[in-house]
């Protein structure tokens, strides 16, 4: 399985991480250089270095049961549902029509118990649809930024309730004058009852929130970057395998130099300087210039 492209915002972040990282190094490092000189290119190799063998069999795992394509099925047949949920909500509004039209009376009419019935399917079609979603939601949360966003994303389900049971609802409201009190009363108390369960059960309880939103945003952020890759010899790390300075590099693991690990495991070989080519190294300096106060 091919290593996904590492973003842009990634890169930026990884960039700050590493700039911070250089910082705090340099802030423990003794004041005379020729002690520490001397133990820094061993320690390098042996603590922290992971062959790219390992990394490229780590990546080569089978997608788990919390993969993209899981969720995408799960929203895949939530869609689905809610559309049959429309579509017995469209026939509740023809049963009813034809019910009025045809002077029914009682709520035990054939064009009412049909309409009952296409209620009940369109109540159970919003609550599983409903638990498709939040199961996807579980897996993959909305990390939007933006709490109206978030929230209109996990609370979908109570959305389409709505959208599924507010119409005949108000159809049958209006139209309410044209049954007796007895049948009324049933119907509407139906209505009620199956958007109030439909509703509740739709509700997402676990929507995660500001500080959640922000550790899921930072892990996201460190599974987008993945493994790096590094140089015995070399100042920089690289997000791409395939990067011009280091395809032709031999990995550690067949007695070459290239290794693999976590953006952490390059900090500690003292890998701080983003490749310019394929981890966003010149954007990371264009910016710390703009960021230097003139004079």
């Amino acid at each position: 399985m091919e290593k996904k492209p590492v973003s842009d915002a990634a890169k930026a972040e990884a960039a700050k991480k590493a700039a911070a990282a250089k910082k705090a190094a340099a802030s423990k490092a003794p004041a005379t250089k020729s002690t520490p000189a001397k133990a820094a290119p061993k320690k390098a190799p042996v603590k922290t270095a992971e062959p790219v063998a390992a990394a490229e069999q780590a990546t080569s795992t089978p997608p788990t049961s919390g993969g993209k394509e899981s969720v995408k099925g799960l929203r895949i047949g939530a869609i689905v549902l809610w559309v049959l949920a429309l579509a017995a909500e469209v026939g509740a509004f023809f049963a009813f029509s034809y019910a009025i039209r045809n002077g029914a009376q009682n709520w035990n009419d054939p064009e009412f118990l049909f309409m009952i019935g296409a209620l009940v399917l369109d109540a159970i079609f919003c609550i599983v649809a409903a638990q498709l979603w939040k199961k996807a939601n579980r897996i993959r949360p909305n990390l939007s930024n933006s709490k109206f966003v978030r929230t209109v994303w996990h609370q979908l389900g109570v959305i389409m309730v709505l959208v599924c049971f507010l119409p005949i609802g108000i159809f049958l409201l209006a139209k309410s004058d044209k049954l007796n009190k007895k049948t009324k009363t049933i119907l509407i108390a139906i209505l009620a009852a199956l958007l109030l369960g439909a509703g509740a059960a739709s509700v997402d309880y676990q929507q995660p929130n500001e500080a959640e939103v922000q550790q899921l945003q930072e892990a996201a952020q460190a599974e987008a970057v993945g493994d790096v890759y590094w140089t015995r010899f070399g100042k920089s790390y690289h997000f791409d395998r395939d990067c011009p300075y280091i395809v032709n590099k031999t990995p550690a693991a067949d007695g070459g130099t290239l290794f693999a690990g976590s953006l952490e495991d390059a900090f500690e070989a003292n890998r701080w300087d983003p490749c310019d080519t394929c981890a966003g190294g010149a954007e990371a300096k264009l910016n710390a210039a703009a960021e230097q106060p003139e004079g």
